[in-house]
């Protein structure tokens, strides 16, 4: 009541009621309808002035109030955050449902790219699953539009990707088209454009621009018709007097920031002739 009483607020409340009782006194005998506003207007005062003495609350109170309503935002906010991400592993996960529909014998692990290799000119990255998630090395690495690379190292809870844009990658492929088949390596002189090449490819190939060409499953290490891109232009290699295809890929390799993982298909490990 003390705290009440001390209220600028309230004392503008008993300063009205006291003026409003004045009236009243004064109004005895003049008119009903003026008593009568009189008498309404002291009654809902009183109440206002009763429930505001009746809601006021000490500092310690109101501090300890506070600090309760920061503790349940604090929990409101974690329970955000895990929505958020159990949204994005799902979405992650939708990616490829189409593909592990086509292909129950897959095991796809969806991955977030951590970091990039600066020291690398071939855009190889980090993903962040590793040995505790069932990857191994030469792994194939995809995303929804496509093979991107394959692991080249792996650690307990990361990995590192080696892109098909890098002279490192051989992979087995073919046009799907024709049916020519050949290696599928990158080259400096492509790998900035988001470019790489189908090298060993027959000199009487059928391969036209705009084919596309796939993985062609007889390594072991990939598995069979993963898409790797379509047929950009066909060159003559003047170095070996090779002659090889310029491959598009379906994703922007330098900029990827989630991909996939197939720990396991069947014919994995299997080298076929």
């Amino acid at each position: 009541m003390r705290n009440f009483l001390h209220n600028k607020n309230s004392k503008i409340l008993i300063i009205t009621l006291v003026i409003l009782t004045v009236m009243s006194v004064f109004s005895h005998n003049g008119s009903n309808i003026f008593s009568g506003a009189v008498n309404t207007v002291t009654k809902g005062l009183s109440t206002l002035t009763a429930c505001a003495a009746s809601s006021d609350k000490s500092k310690e109170e109101l501090e300890k109030e506070n600090e309760q309503l920061k503790k349940e935002n604090a929990e409101l906010r974690e329970q955000l955050v895990d929505y958020l991400d159990a949204k994005e592993e799902n979405a992650k996960l939708w990616k490829y449902y189409e593909l592990k529909k086509e292909n129950p014998s897959y095991d796809i692990l969806p991955a977030g790219v951590l970091r990039r290799d600066a020291n690398d000119d071939f855009y190889s990255f980090t993903l962040d699953k590793g040995s505790t998630d069932n990857v191994e090395k030469n792994d194939p690495v995809i995303t929804e539009n496509g093979l991107i690379g394959w692991v080249s190292d792996v650690e307990l809870t990361t990995c590192r990707v080696r892109t098909i844009l890098s002279p490192d990658t051989k992979a087995s492929a073919i046009d799907k088209k024709t049916s020519d088949n050949g290696i599928i390596s990158g080259n400096a002189e492509y790998c900035d454009d988001n470019l790489t090449c189908l090298t060993k490819i027959a000199e009487n190939n059928k391969i036209k621009v705009g084919d596309i060409v796939v993985t062609s499953g007889t390594g072991g290490v990939y598995p069979k018709n993963l898409i790797i891109g379509k047929v950009k232009e066909l060159k003559f290699n003047s170095y070996d007097t090779t002659r090889y295809a310029v491959v598009e890929p379906y994703e922007d390799i330098r900029t990827v920031t989630s991909a996939a993982i197939i720990t396991d298909f069947d014919g994995k490990g299997e080298v076929k002739k």
